[in-house]
């Protein structure tokens, strides 16, 4: 029996208002660099793809997965062929950008969905290859407080689809795998991560016919039925 529902975060639950590239060249405008942001996207999307993930640790990670990111944007400029200086403060600008009202929104009909999941006594939880950033993310997109628990990589030292995050979110429920059922938008990471485990998942479609789709796979009848 299902007591425990937890979702990934980006692209599952919530999902960014505007292009990457968007953001970065509006940041970086402010330092008086006037950057083509479809070159900030695609140089974004190809540093996603090829920088390489940090190693697994024990604990959290140091300076909370902040290294990655940084190289992200190094690599972000350079596939652009660009630049921004001083770069250590136009990081960091970039890095709190990310953590601002309005740049992250709820996906359609979630907030519903989450209210009455806990409404008929689910408990609900996050687990995101993500940093504690999420937890100022959540709070401005109104639903932190529907979280019993939030699991985010850089504080357990291990992303999705390693088992130690999956673990790591048992282990604070305090359920066995069975009683887990986990949301997410991707088949590796969400998906093959979970079952490893014995946990249930989930894989969503885009958007909110996804979480339809949750609302039926757990008996909930659709919103103003």
């Amino acid at each position: 029996m299902i007591k425990v529902i937890t979702f990934d975060a980006g692209n599952t639950l919530i999902r960014l208002s505007r292009p990457v590239g968007v953001t970065y060249a509006a940041v970086a405008k402010r330092f008086g660099a006037n950057l083509n942001p479809i070159d900030l996207e695609h140089g974004f999307r190809a540093a996603w793809k090829t920088v390489p993930r940090l190693p697994d640790v024990a604990g959290p990670r140091p300076d909370d997965g902040r290294i990655w990111w940084r190289d992200v944007v190094i690599q972000t400029l350079e596939n652009a062929r660009a630049e921004v200086e001083p770069f250590d403060n136009f990081f960091d600008a970039v890095y709190q950008e990310f953590t601002l009202p309005g740049v992250w929104r709820l996906e359609p009909g979630a907030l519903e969905l989450l209210q009455d999941l806990r409404r008929v006594g689910f408990r609900l939880g996050i687990i995101s290859n993500f940093d504690l950033r999420l937890h100022q993310i959540l709070k401005h997109v109104g639903v932190l407080d529907l979280f019993e628990q939030i699991v985010v990589s850089s504080q357990v030292g291990a992303e999705k689809p390693s088992p130690r995050i999956f673990k790591e979110a048992l282990r604070r429920f305090a359920v066995e795998p069975a009683e887990l059922l986990h949301v997410g938008d991707e088949e590796k990471a969400d998906g093959d991560g979970a079952r490893a485990l014995g946990i249930q998942a989930l894989i969503l479609g885009f958007a909110g016919s996804g979480l339809r789709g949750l609302r039926e796979r757990v008996g909930l009848a659709a919103p103003h039925e």
